[in-house]
């Protein structure tokens, strides 16, 4: 699947490319939003990047940031 179909099946879901500050940062799912580093250098990146974080969209529930939470790991 390339990085345009993905974007065309998911118009629910909000796009867009963000600078993050840490380069350990390349993408992020809130609320129906995902933020896309700018600094992914390939379509395949890019690609794998939104597919991880559009799976976030369809199973993840709640707030899973801390990490010291197996669950949230699980999720993650």
């Amino acid at each position: 699947m390339d990085y345009e179909l993905l974007i065309a099946e998911n118009q629910e879901v909000k796009v867009d490319t963000y600078p993050f500050t840490s380069d350990k940062l390349k993408g992020l799912y809130v609320d129906g939003n995902i933020a896309l580093s700018d600094k992914l250098d390939t379509t395949n990146e890019k690609t794998c990047i939104l597919a991880e974080e559009l799976g976030h969209h369809y199973t993840t529930a709640g707030n899973i940031l801390n990490q010291s939470n197996s669950n949230n790991r699980k999720q993650e």
